[in-house]
């Protein structure tokens, strides 16, 4: 179990903001980590252990631990994303960790607590709308879209619209799959203040005209597939 969790997370190493930019600052490339554990506590300490460690800490990457509820049959608890702004931040990062003491020891402590890997991606941003730095919670709806022309402008025109309503959230952000299980293509994440604020959203968007024009206009373009509601647990170096 130690070799499996550590090969999960080396094979391919939210949306980030800093309170220092009048603008919420995107990465272009988003490493997410799905995986099972039975004990938050200790799998939290192991992923603030590593950030925290010498070799990782003056690197000043960019990531994040988030639990994930009500994802269906999926077994999948939480997820760590990692967040690059180039190419050439994603090839450090593989650098770093894949000679890391305090990788290594990671990787045993989250074997230790009973984690288990689900499956990994490498996403990057297609549309960013809104500013999501002072939320704590999220929704995304993953999807296999067939014809992203169609697609995109759809959803531009409606997170731009949903803003106009109370329950509206802070931000809208979809993104494109490059590598990852095969059975997706795209997601989508709104944010929110806080769980309450998500739930008053999950409640709304479906009798809004902008949801209805969305459908009409993206027609077949797509298929939903996973959903699941995300709460923020830990941020490290948000830029």
């Amino acid at each position: 179990m130690k070799k499996i969790f550590f090969t999960f997370l080396i094979s391919t190493s939210l949306i980030v903001f800093a309170d220092n930019h009048d603008e919420p600052n995107y990465s272009k490339f988003q490493a997410n980590y799905f995986f099972n554990c039975p004990n938050e506590p200790a799998c939290g300490a192991a992923f603030d252990k590593l950030m925290k460690s010498s070799e990782v800490a003056k690197e000043n990457f960019e990531a994040s631990l988030l639990r994930v509820s009500h994802a269906g049959s999926s077994d999948i608890t939480h997820s760590i994303q990692f967040y690059y702004k180039s190419a050439e931040r994603y090839q450090r990062a593989g650098e770093v960790f894949s000679n890391s003491k305090a990788f290594a020891e990671f990787g045993q402590s989250m074997a230790a607590a009973g984690a288990q890997p689900v499956y990994n991606n490498l996403t990057s941003y297609l549309i960013a709308e809104g500013d999501g730095r002072k939320s704590t919670a999220g929704v995304t709806f993953v999807a296999n879209v067939s014809n992203p022309a169609v697609y995109a402008p759809a959803f531009a025109k409606m997170a731009k619209k949903m803003f106009e309503e109370p329950f509206g959230g802070n931000s809208y952000v979809l993104r494109v799959e490059h590598l990852g299980n095969g059975s997706s293509t795209h997601s989508v994440s709104v944010s929110f203040d806080d769980a309450a604020a998500a739930l008053e959203f999950l409640a709304n968007y479906p009798n809004t005209s902008q949801f209805s024009e969305f459908v009409q206009e993206a027609g077949t373009s797509f298929e939903s597939g996973l959903s699941y509601m995300t709460i923020n647990l830990m941020d490290y170096n948000p830029d």
